[in-house]
């Protein structure tokens, strides 16, 4: 140990009252610069999510435009009997749609997922006949979300597109086995919630 830090405990008291002094005012302008910076920071925080939101705003806007203009184009083409061309503008409103929507990717099933009854969530999928479902109109959390659009007559096999998910109260249903679009789904007894499925 260093002899000098040993001496210290030898220290007059009036060194000591200048030392203790000095660490006194430094922790000082140490805390004051840590409030400056925290009160910066926050203000730099805030002044960034500001810029985000107004930036998301106009991205917004920007895509409705883009979407109302893209549509009489499609129908255009369609119209001309350029299929091609009006599949490849569907694809791209349906896109914009998605990003409008705030469409979540496909969770499979919903599981956890499910939302409180009453409250719609959106979701981009792919239509399914493979996935297994329970229930015919309503359908129980744990249903493939792709195979229940399909079954629902929401999406075809291999169709895209967003499909809107509501949560209700299924404790007065009992979940009906049917065959429909392709997909066989399965009876189940009445569970509490479930949820229904319709194109966004």
């Amino acid at each position: 140990m260093d002899p000098e830090l040993l001496s210290m405990d030898d220290t007059p008291a009036e060194a000591r009252a200048l030392l203790d002094a000095a660490e006194s005012e430094i922790e000082g302008l140490r805390s004051t610069a840590r409030r400056q910076s925290d009160d910066i920071r926050t203000r730099a925080e805030r002044a960034c999510a500001e810029i985000e939101e107004t930036a998301e705003e106009q991205i917004r806007s920007r895509r409705l435009e883009l979407l109302r203009h893209l549509k009489p184009l499609q129908d255009q083409n369609a119209g001309e009997g350029k299929l091609d061309e009006a599949l490849a503008i569907r694809d791209h409103i349906r896109t914009l749609k998605a990003q409008l929507l705030q469409a979540r990717p496909d969770p499979g099933s919903l599981g956890e997922e499910l939302p409180e009854v009453g409250i719609d969530i959106f979701y981009e999928l792919i239509g399914s006949i493979d996935g297994a479902v329970w229930g015919t109109d309503f359908y129980t959390a744990d249903s493939h979300l792709a195979s229940v659009a399909v079954h629902a007559g929401v999406l075809r096999e291999g169709e895209s597109g967003v499909v809107r998910v509501k949560s209700v109260d299924t404790s007065n249903i009992r979940f009906v086995g049917t065959e429909r679009n392709g997909v066989r789904s399965m009876p189940f007894a009445t569970w509490p919630t479930g949820f229904q499925v319709a194109r966004a």
